[in-house]
């Protein structure tokens, strides 16, 4: 089969679908992304086909927004304005996709430009989620009008609150708030972690045996703020800190504790960390109890208030609010998580349940098992030629 895999190009919607791309490419499937340049290193590094778009169809905007001003960063209205100039853009590839012959096409709820050449061409497609799933008749819809003010745009509702015939998200059932309200045309596949291949030139050794904290606001979203009160929280403390920040500046005034990279490998030092101070990505989450490590959430934007909610109602750790962020209150909140034993083991117990889930095996199965039933209907359909 050939599948077209349209992914919002953000990490953390490609991460999550690069292990069951390369799964299914090791099952003799071929896989091609349409994504920007910024990716295809990476992508064509599992073995898939990589075809370039515009950096139109990226986030740029949301990146120079986020190292301008804070406020404007968590402004969901940036993020609207992309994905209506994205859905609006989609023509411009109709030819190319529709030359590719493609049996399926695999997009995220984000990819609004995916989600119309494939109604367009009616090409069968399924849903790859990055994370939560979230629908209109579940009641975690409360969580989205207090970031737009009240109503909630139509563009919202048509990136997240969509159903197809089979809906993938890679976390547990258990993670899901409200799962009851969730058919099983959802497949929950548990996370599908890879090791990233990243020439990073990072000093593991200087965390080894060291009670440390790992901070990162991911790929998207910088706050040299935040940082500050990182330095003041932790300055000089047993904590060896590794924070991940490519807005201080490069002669600033660092604390001797401190390792200070705009990128570091991230499951590697998960393994070493104690806590993690987190923006509250899905990725980012799942990848700290698939470690045993407790978070303390600092949502951002997006699902970020979501994501944290549920870390928190799980007991997997605790949630911060960014605007009333002090250096005290961050400083307590890891005393009170490194010290709750009661939370470690909640954490430990859903360390068990990621490990014991299907990921990317179970990922490629239902993804083939979709796409060869669609493809055996459509045979079934077609009338034999007349002679």
């Amino acid at each position: 089969m050939k599948l077209l895999f349209f992914i919002m190009p953000a990490h953390g919607q490609v991460n999550p679908t690069l292990p069951v791309a390369k799964e299914l490419i090791r099952r003799g499937e071929q896989i091609v992304y349409y994504t920007t340049k910024e990716f295809e290193k990476r992508i064509k590094g599992i073995g898939a086909e990589v075809r370039v778009i515009d950096d139109e169809f990226g986030i740029q905007m949301v990146q120079e927004s986020a190292n301008v001003s804070s406020d404007t960063a968590l402004n969901p209205e940036i993020f609207l304005e992309i994905f209506s100039n994205h859905a609006r853009k989609a023509p411009r590839l109709m030819k190319k996709v529709k030359s590719e012959s493609a049996d399926g096409i695999v997009c995220d709820p984000m990819c609004l430009w995916g989600r119309n050449l494939s109604e367009k061409l009616e090409i069968p497609r399924i849903l790859f989620y990055s994370g939560i799933v979230i629908t209109p008749d579940s009641p975690i819809f409360q969580y989205f009008p207090t970031q737009f003010h009240g109503e909630i745009p139509e563009v919202v509702k048509k990136m997240f609150m969509v159903k197809e015939e089979l809906n993938i998200a890679p976390i547990p059932r258990e993670f899901q708030p409200d799962s009851k309200y969730l058919d099983d045309t959802y497949e929950f596949i548990g996370p599908t972690i890879i090791k990233r291949e990243q020439e990073v030139d990072f000093p593991i050794e200087r965390i080894e045996n060291h009670p440390t904290i790992y901070i990162s606001l991911g790929s998207v979203i910088h706050q040299p703020h935040f940082y500050q009160i990182c330095m003041d929280a932790f300055a000089d403390t047993k904590w060896k800190v590794v924070m991940v920040s490519r807005s201080i500046p490069e002669k600033a005034d660092i604390p001797s504790n401190f390792l200070v990279y705009p990128f570091v490998p991230q499951l590697e030092v998960l393994q070493h960390a104690e806590v993690f101070i987190s923006h509250g990505g899905m990725n980012s989450v799942m990848e700290s109890i698939w470690f045993g490590v407790p978070l303390l959430m600092v949502p951002q934007s997006s699902d970020q208030p979501l994501v944290a909610a549920r870390v928190e109602e799980l007991g997997l750790g605790l949630n911060l609010d960014f605007k009333t962020l002090t250096a005290e209150r961050l400083k307590k909140a890891v005393e009170k998580l490194n010290s709750d034993f009661t939370l470690r083991s909640r954490v430990k117990e859903m360390k068990s349940v990621l490990q014991k889930s299907g990921g990317s095996n179970q990922g490629a199965d239902v993804v083939q098992d979709f796409f060869r039933e669609k493809g055996t209907a459509k045979r079934q359909d077609t009338p034999n030629d007349v002679i």
